[in-house]
């Protein structure tokens, strides 16, 4: 007869290659005992103690939550540690489900646990895509909460983790320096219950990565089951997993957290949803790539950047802003006037969109708002999402102000006649220059009982209004963002006595009254007899503040 002899090693921990068995919560009673596995440094899943507090029914729609006492592996000093989401919890050897839920400030290790039963029913679930729900944060600390997802963040400075912080929060997620890993293959290596898993939304030069840990692996079917709780909640999402490695557990006594690192890719995201994230080892994730260039012309930095970002409709763009902004801000620590300039090209499935601007920062520094605003309008799109296959953005900063103010605006002539051309004189004041004199020629409409002289109103292209229709689909919106007025352009609003109105995605101007009539019924209340605006646009070399208004008599006929 032959002996085999098991070893246990501390730290260790042997699974059956058998089907897991697993319990369901109405087979639990208070007091049970068992335990559950994570990683809390390294990469390989330690044991901790549970015990078995109570069952809440129906404590989510459809969904129990079993509640549990931790012990051991310091779980008494760190309380439940963000990070800790999806590891598995075992009661008679038998799979119960993943810990999921805690309390801010709870005194004990207690935890929320998602019911084993809930996550299997979502192995190969196939629904529509969502998009990603705010959860929660502020306000009771009696209420269960999933536990906060850190995000690892490599290439970020201290300032903009904390910015993070404050914008990503509401997601369930905590921005926390996690160090760079450089270029990462793929591993064939296999899952383990309580290993700890990377869900990563952005990698390259900066690197953002969500770290839980595994419950569940189907290796006949290729299927990662991990979180115990939704991720973004986006239903069909794709996005690489990772194996990662935990470096050490942040203890608090608002939220403990695991620091960690991705080390080696291994699938793709295939599922988010209420109990759990699933994962395919065998897929591949879409990525967006995105190379960035800056030039600070002043100081000689020109540094190219590239990465690659997931596809989603709310966080694409979040992450890509405040990637720019890292990198934007690295480039520059002056405090000094800064004028910058901004190149964005996105190669789209059906069309290519290219947009330019230009911005000035008084308080120095390259980063404004306002240059990263048509990324967030790009990937954000209320008319539906435009597959983007590449992007390029540059990014061209002068410490210098390169500013004008609008200072008045006059005609050259007292009174005009219908149908002329006027010229109609603009005063700019280039700032620390002399001022400077732009002429625009408007055209003169008829005289009316109602319109007797020719108004114009002068402005910046940052405060003009559209001159576009409210966009009717994704290629009209697209075409909106991309006609925009820039900051440095000198616009002329020229009231007229025609009538215009928005059809279709269209602006269609000095229509006839027959028009109106025949287009009238498919409009909206209030569309009809709007008046129409012209507008005359000059490019200039700065950027532009102020108003000015001239006005203009019609002689009569």
């Amino acid at each position: 007869m032959r002996t085999i002899c098991l070893f246990v090693l501390s730290g260790l921990v042997a699974f059956p290659a058998t089907a897991q068995e697993t319990l369901r919560p109405d087979q639990l009673l208070p007091g049970m005992k068992g335990y559950g596995l994570s990683v809390f440094r390294g990469t390989r899943p330690e044991r901790f103690e549970v015990e078995i507090v109570g069952v809440l029914k129906n404590a989510f729609p459809k969904q129990d939550m079993i509640l549990i006492k931790m012990s051991g592996a310091n779980l008494e000093r760190h309380k439940v540690i963000a990070g800790m989401s999806g590891s598995p919890i075992y009661i008679e050897g038998k799979l119960i489900g993943a810990l999921a839920y805690g309390w801010t400030f709870e005194n004990e290790p207690l935890a929320g646990v998602t019911p084993i039963h809930n996550m299997l029913a979502e192995m190969d679930r196939k629904s529509e895509s969502g998009t990603a729900t705010t959860v929660a944060r502020v306000g009771s600390t009696s209420a269960p909460q999933p536990l906060l997802t850190p995000l690892s963040l490599g290439g970020f400075s201290p300032r903009l983790i904390q910015r993070m912080s404050e914008e990503f929060g509401s997601y369930g997620l905590l921005p926390v320096a996690g160090g760079m890993s450089g270029a990462l293959k793929r591993s064939d290596a296999d899952f383990e219950p309580g290993g700890a898993i990377g869900v990563q939304l952005m990698r390259g030069d900066l690197e953002a990565t969500a770290v839980g840990t595994v419950t569940y692996v189907d290796k006949k079917r290729h299927r990662v089951l991990a979180f115990g709780h939704p991720f973004l909640q986006a239903g069909l999402f794709s996005a690489p997993v990772m194996h990662a490695e935990i470096h050490v557990v942040m203890s608090s006594l608002q939220r403990s957290f695991k620091m960690a690192s991705p080390i080696s890719e291994a699938g793709a995201l295939v599922g988010d949803w209420q109990s759990c994230i699933v994962a395919d080892t065998r897929a591949t994730a879409r990525m967006i790539p995105v190379r960035a260039r800056i030039i600070n012309r002043s100081s000689g930095h020109d540094e190219h950047y590239s990465l690659e970002v997931i596809d989603h409709p709310v966080f694409t763009a979040r992450l890509l802003v405040n990637a720019l902004a890292e990198i934007i801000e690295t480039a520059s620590a002056s405090s000094q006037d800064t004028t910058l300039q901004v190149f964005l090209t996105a190669e789209l499935s059906e069309r290519t969109v290219a947009l330019t601007n230009t911005f000035f920062n008084a308080s120095g520094g390259l980063f404004h708002p306002g240059s990263v605003l048509p990324i967030a309008q790009l990937f954000s799109s209320p008319l539906g999402r435009p597959k983007i296959k590449r992007a390029e953005i540059t990014l061209v900063a002068a410490q210098e102000r390169r500013t004008a103010e609008i200072k008045r605006a006059y005609f050259e002539k007292a009174q005009v006649e219908r149908g002329e051309k006027a010229r109609l004189h603009i005063i700019l004041k280039p700032f620390g220059q002399p001022e400077v004199t732009k002429t625009l020629s408007i055209p003169v409409p008829a005289a009316t009982d109602t319109v007797r002289e020719l108004a114009v109103v002068i402005t910046n292209g940052a405060n003009a209004p559209s001159d576009t229709a409210p966009p009717d689909n994704l290629n009209d919106y697209l075409e909106t963002i991309q006609r925009r007025h820039r900051s440095t352009d000198l616009v002329a609003v020229i009231q007229t006595a025609g009538h215009g109105l928005p059809y279709r995605g269209k602006l269609l101007k000095n229509l006839p009254p027959s028009a109106l009539a025949v287009l009238g019924d498919e409009l909206p209340l209030g569309a009809i007899g709007a008046a129409d605006v012209q507008q005359l646009v000059l490019p200039t070399d700065w950027v532009l503040s102020g108003t000015a208004t001239a006005r203009v008599p019609i002689r009569q006929e």
